[in-house]
């Protein structure tokens, strides 16, 4: 285990953007005074008091809005018309044959991966990259995304333990942990006088390298201890796992329970948004002329559009149904396809839900088996 003092921070985040582009959560200079993550400039002080940054970093992995390919229509095959040759006589090649003029089409993809360190991220965030890994990097067989991975390929993760829980939190029902290691590089966990720092993958070896770093003694391994066994104790459980996912399925036409959850929602997606874990995506393609680009973009499952067909049939036109789809899908589609849930318990979405409605409310309600007016299990 190696020790970084506080007033080496900088130096080695200066040290770090020689090599890469640095991003850290940082406050706003403006009266609101969010955090946020961005680039890293000399002399700007990352935000590690403030637990949680409004959205997680994973949109320096997986962008807001991404150009990944453009595309170019071009005619081939117009030879011109000889002087001999009467007008509107075709063409002919060098080998006497008919060349017909036809349209073709060049793409070109777009991979831009420059490296790039992630500091200061919570274990929530990292696990919730790690679980889009798995929908992008080939999982089971499926997909692979090339200009995902790239990046990807190219982010150190540093993540920082948590000290002091918010209310909203509840990774360890989910199986995580404030000092958790999933998909992290190294883990800083801060102590008296600055940070103790795990190196758990090549990234963190590589790292721990750097002169900033020193031996931790075995006094500030002992309190590293301590700061992760207590935290690890303050985060209330907010649910068992144990039969979720079958009563999720289970309760999937209880119309009246769906009902009565998604009366407040408002369909914004600010859930969506927020989430470190969620990845729905759209596509468009803006052309002009014969030249145009591929992007893509954030969606989320609340947009009423999101399902609709060419054909005009959507099948999840009502508001319960797309509400129903988030939380099966966190907690019964995805983890039967990728053997993982898709939530990391960070609680953003709780916080910054504008009709307040809570993820673990609705986990608790419709993951248990439902009471009929009887008093039975329905």
């Amino acid at each position: 285990m190696k020790f970084l003092a506080e007033d080496k921070l900088q130096s080695l985040l200066k040290e770090l953007a020689n090599a890469a582009q640095v991003v850290i959560p940082a406050r706003a200079e403006d009266a609101e005074g969010m955090v946020s993550f961005r680039a890293w400039e000399p002399g700007v002080e990352p935000e590690l008091d403030v637990l949680l940054t409004r959205q997680s970093a994973k949109e320096f992995i997986f962008k807001q809005c991404e150009e990944y390919l453009t595309y170019h229509y071009t005619m081939e095959g117009e030879t011109g018309v000889p002087e001999e040759e009467e007008e509107g006589s075709p063409g002919e090649d060098e080998d006497g044959l008919e060349e017909i003029a036809h349209e073709t089409l060049r793409v070109e993809a777009r991979v831009e991966a420059p490296p790039q360190v992630l500091f200061g991220l919570r274990p929530c965030d990292a696990s919730g990259l790690v679980q889009i890994d798995n929908v992008f990097s080939g999982y089971g067989g499926f997909y692979f995304d090339p200009m995902y991975n790239a990046r990807r390929e190219a982010t150190t993760i540093l993540a920082v333990a948590c000290a002091e829980p918010r209310s909203t939190c509840f990774c360890t029902s989910l199986g995580g942990s404030p000092s958790g290691t999933e998909g992290v590089d190294a883990l800083f966990t801060p102590v008296e006088g600055g940070f103790t720092v795990e190196a758990l993958t090549d990234k963190g070896e590589e790292l721990v390298k750097s002169s900033a770093f020193v031996d931790a003694e075995g006094s500030q391994e002992e309190a590293a201890a301590k700061v992760k066994e207590e935290i690890e104790g303050k985060v209330d459980e907010a649910f068992g796992l144990e039969g979720v996912r079958e009563n999720l399925q289970a309760n999937f036409e209880d119309t009246e329970g769906w009902d009565e959850l998604a009366s407040r929602c408002i369909s914004c997606g600010t859930c969506t948004y927020v989430c470190p874990n969620c990845y729905c995506f759209n596509i468009t393609d803006h052309k002009v002329e014969t030249s145009g680009e591929r992007v893509r973009t954030w969606d989320n499952c609340f947009n009423p559009s999101y399902t609709l067909e060419t054909s005009g049939h959507n099948p999840r036109a009502s508001k319960r149904n797309r509400f129903r789809n988030r939380f099966s899908h966190k907690f019964w589609y995805y983890p039967e396809k990728y053997d993982s849930l898709l939530c990391s318990g960070c609680g953003r979405c709780i916080t910054h839900c504008p009709v307040r409605i809570d993820l673990r409310e609705v986990v608790r309600e419709m993951g248990s088996p439902r009471v009929a007016a009887s008093g039975e299990e329905a």
